[in-house]
């Protein structure tokens, strides 16, 4: 069996990996989304600002290239559109993040914003559900204990500390680990630090990096990062919202992101559960980590029962540009891959035995 050193392994965390502690995903949330704007009343005032949003979204992308089954409107993109409806609004943005002719018909909502804030409510409905049965579903403590198998993960990689990047929200990966020895980045009194990472000087086991942000984490203008169990309000809710958000020029997010980038430089072994792919900046990522290194191996825990195996390792082999015989694909859920296949023995012999690089496809 392979032995691995410090930083050879890492573990990238999205979504689909905490849908079966039935948290809901991207997607899943906007259907509900969908379904309340049709039947609930307190929702129906957003319908027309959430069509609006949506087919601007879908123009963009359209004049990208991509084509409509391409196109991923999610959570993130619709809370990012509300956010610049809001930013023109307040004359922090111009008009231009609107293509062409949409423009004319972005100017009501405008207006209708500046007299009855309906983005702005809009968008502190959707934040405080998604603390609310989204994120903290009823029984998710007790649903979320598959978590607990990184802890057998971690004792096989003896000796090393195991670095885990999360693009969640949720903290499935704090309640499973409190009792090891994890590091989250805030000291005694809840303030975030980076020297908390000072790896030398630090004795953690588990290293945790939320690259998004956390539903506990509040930031208010000027002031220091906190961790806080409390209600926090939308304005002071520290996550990252769409795409053109995701590379913050402050930290933790500046931080974090630099830490993944330089981890999948240094890791030979890349484990990714419950991503999709979608994002670019993280794709990015994982894509320089491979470049010239046939030897390192991306394992690709999806659950996706309309493709098979070797469809999905396709998919994600042109998105990276990174060879086939280098990415394992267990298409399965989240729960079934933490109980029956993370497992540092069934992992290690995804790499060759010798230095030599593997054929094309094996």
């Amino acid at each position: 069996m392979r032995s691995f050193k410090e930083d050879e392994i890492l573990v990238l965390l999205g979504a689909g990996t905490s849908c079966d502690a039935g948290i809901k995903n991207s997607n899943q949330i906007i259907t509900d989304i969908e379904n309340q704007l049709k039947t609930n009343e307190d929702w129906k005032i957003y319908a027309e600002l959430y069509n609006y949003i949506k087919s601007v979204y879908y123009q963009k992308q359209l004049h990208k290239g991509s084509s409509v089954y391409e196109v991923n409107f999610n959570i993130e993109s619709l809370v990012s559109l509300l956010n610049i409806i809001i930013s023109i609004k307040d004359k922090k943005l111009d008009i231009y993040s609107f293509v062409g002719s949409w423009e004319k018909d972005l100017q009501p909502f405008i207006t209708e914003e500046k007299s009855k804030h309906l983005a702005t409510n809009f968008r502190e409905r959707i934040i405080k559900s998604l603390r609310g049965d989204w994120l903290m579903p009823n029984n998710w403590i007790e649903n979320s204990i598959y978590f607990k198998k990184l802890i057998d993960f971690k004792k096989e990689y003896d000796g090393n500390s195991l670095k885990i990047f999360t693009l969640n929200y949720d903290k499935c990966v704090e309640q499973n680990l409190k009792e090891e020895k994890i590091e989250c980045g805030f000291d005694e009194f809840d303030k975030w630090n980076s020297k908390r990472y000072d790896y030398e000087n630090t004795q953690s086991d588990y290293y945790l990096y939320k690259l998004h942000g956390s539903i506990d984490w509040k930031k208010k203008k000027e002031e220091q990062l906190t961790q806080f169990n409390g209600e926090i309000s939308p304005e002071d809710l520290a996550i990252i919202f769409g795409i053109s958000n995701k590379l913050q020029s402050y930290d933790p997010y500046l931080f974090y992101f630099y830490e993944f980038r330089i981890h999948c430089i240094k890791a030979e072994l890349v484990i990714c559960s419950g991503y999709g792919f979608f994002d670019g900046h993280i794709n990015d990522v994982i894509k320089h980590g491979f470049a010239e290194n046939k030897n390192k191996r991306l394992v690709v825990n999806v659950f996706d029962d309309g493709k098979n195996d070797k469809e999905i390792q396709k998919e994600i082999s042109d998105k990276l540009l990174i060879d086939v015989g280098q990415i394992k694909v267990f298409n399965k859920r989240a729960k079934d891959f933490y109980t029956e296949d993370l497992k540092l023995e069934t992992l290690s012999n995804l790499f060759p035995d010798n230095d030599e690089d593997l054929p094309v496809g094996i």
